[in-house]
């Protein structure tokens, strides 16, 4: 057993430090990896077959927990890219600028609340690329600088990535195995998600205001632009904007014991795809199959270190260094899973983490069982905004190539601050539910520092309210610089 755990956390290293290092395709290092694991375990351990293919749809008694998972992927990426096809999520987009009038603050408001709305839907990756190449537009369009708009919606990406159950591949994998509810997911995590989000565009606005300026000329263009430009097909647009609706309200309304998620977006899928008749293989020719390959690897591995102990001995690491405390395991599932997502692809550290979240489950009363799959979906989801090694890269490549190239420097500060923020804020939201008092000192500590801020800049001496102002200039430069 020694050998097979030495084996199998090695390949999952390896694996993760060839993704990280772009040095190998992360399907084919995936792949290769559980490949070894299946020598590991039918030679070392002397499993059978039927193991390799409990890991990778899951086993009966765990409901096919991972078949699950990837029929909901193909659904919704059969949706997503129906919808891509005729223009949706650009056409709201517009649709939604267009409302701003041209004015700074509103138009930042508008395009990180578009940012965090066609995330909710979309994966990340397709998010990026269509809100940034819109947005460079836009800013051309409006003669400004895109730059803090860019930056702020790379945040965003990720906070529209848990208001639904749909949002991400982490969600997915992490409800599927909980079995919550698509409601209750949006009830317990999405909706403080969109309240994380208003507080989070409070601090952009602050940071980015002296920045946003637009012309009187670029307003009147806007206000010109006609938002069927970027819709290729109006009889496709309502038929995917029906079907996501549609959807939505089946996720809502029916139980998953009655019928699965996965089976509703998969059902939905495809009678939107013999309605909108759209040639079947070109849209099955788009689905993200090395997204599938990578992600039965990973299944895979994972279950190989599950089956030799080793994510029950991460769990039991937590759990001792919580001290048995459930809000203490809260704060350490949060802020572990989002700093370990920072760095290492949020998938298989989401996947290493749920059988942890489990296992420190069983300990937990009935009525908290679920906040730690929640605080896993907050971590994992969050922290991959904490350094330029997730999307931000992609928003990078894409914002390069329409020629408004973004640092990393810009891309780190922003997004560490930002993600820490964040975490915060549902520390605190933890705190007042499980430290009632605690939580209170710290909520009244910082509303007394705002009130005394702002009545030094209503009563105050102008000595005072312009050193204030230096200082908060000098954060404020430190950030965007």
């Amino acid at each position: 057993m020694i050998i097979s755990i030495f084996i199998i956390l090695g390949c999952f290293i390896s694996v993760i430090i060839l993704i990280i290092t772009n040095k190998l395709n992360r399907a084919i290092s995936s792949l290769l990896g559980a490949v070894i694991t299946y020598f590991v375990l039918i030679f070392i351990e002397g499993l059978d077959f039927s193991i390799i293919v409990n890991l990778l749809f899951g086993s009966p008694s765990e409901g096919f927990v991972n078949l699950h998972s990837i029929i909901m992927i193909i659904g919704m990426m059969m949706i997503v890219q129906i919808a891509h096809e005729a223009g949706t999520f650009q056409f709201i987009a517009v649709k939604l600028i267009k409302l701003s009038g041209g004015k700074p603050i509103p138009l930042m408001i508008i395009f990180c609340s578009v940012t965090v709305l066609i995330s909710a839907i979309l994966n990340n990756i397709l998010t990026v690329i269509i809100i940034i190449p819109l947005t460079i537009t836009v800013s051309r369009m409006l003669n400004i600088n895109p730059s803090p708009y860019i930056l702020t919606q790379a945040v965003l990406v990720n906070i529209g990535g848990t208001i639904f159950s749909i949002s991400s591949i982490p969600n997915i994998l992490i409800t599927t195995y909980a079995k919550i509810e698509f409601l209750e997911f949006f009830l317990n995590i999405g909706i403080i998600s969109l309240i994380v989000f208003v507080f989070t565009l409070c601090l952009f606005i602050l940071i980015y205001k002296n920045e946003l300026k637009i012309t009187e000329e670029g307003v009147k263009v806007l206000k010109e632009f006609n938002v069927w430009n970027v819709v290729q097909n109006k009889k496709l647009l309502y038929q995917s904007l029906i079907s996501l609706i549609i959807l939505l309200i089946l996720l809502i309304l029916v139980p998953s014991f009655i019928i699965p998620s996965d089976i509703i977006a998969l059902s939905m899928a495809l009678i939107l795809l013999i309605i909108t008749r759209l040639d079947p293989k070109d849209i099955i020719s788009k689905i993200d199959f090395e997204l599938l390959f990578y992600l039965f690897g990973i299944f895979i591995i994972v279950g190989g270190l599950e089956i030799t102990g080793v994510t029950e001995v991460i769990g039991l690491s937590i759990l001792n260094m919580g001290r048995n405390n459930f809000y203490l395991q809260l704060l350490l599932l949060l802020w572990i899973s989002a700093y370990l997502s920072s760095c290492i692809d949020n998938i298989p550290i989401t996947k290493v983490l749920i059988p942890v979240a489990g296992n420190m489950a069983e300990s937990a009363s009935l009525v908290n069982k679920n906040k730690l799959f929640y605080s896993l979906a907050f971590g994992a989801n969050w922290g991959d905004n904490l350094t330029p090694l997730g999307d931000n890269i992609l928003v990078a490549n894409v914002a390069e190539q329409n020629k408004r190239s973004i640092s990393f420097k810009s891309f780190f500060k922003l997004g560490f601050i930002t993600t820490n923020y964040q975490l915060a804020i549902i520390s605190i939201y933890y705190t007042l539910i499980f430290n009632t008092q605690i939580g209170f000192i710290i909520l009244g500590t910082i509303f007394s520092v705002i009130i005394v801020i702002y009545l030094i800049f209503k009563f105050g001496s102008n000595n005072i309210k312009s050193r204030i102002n230096k200082i908060s200039n000098k954060i404020r430069d430190l950030i965007i610089r």
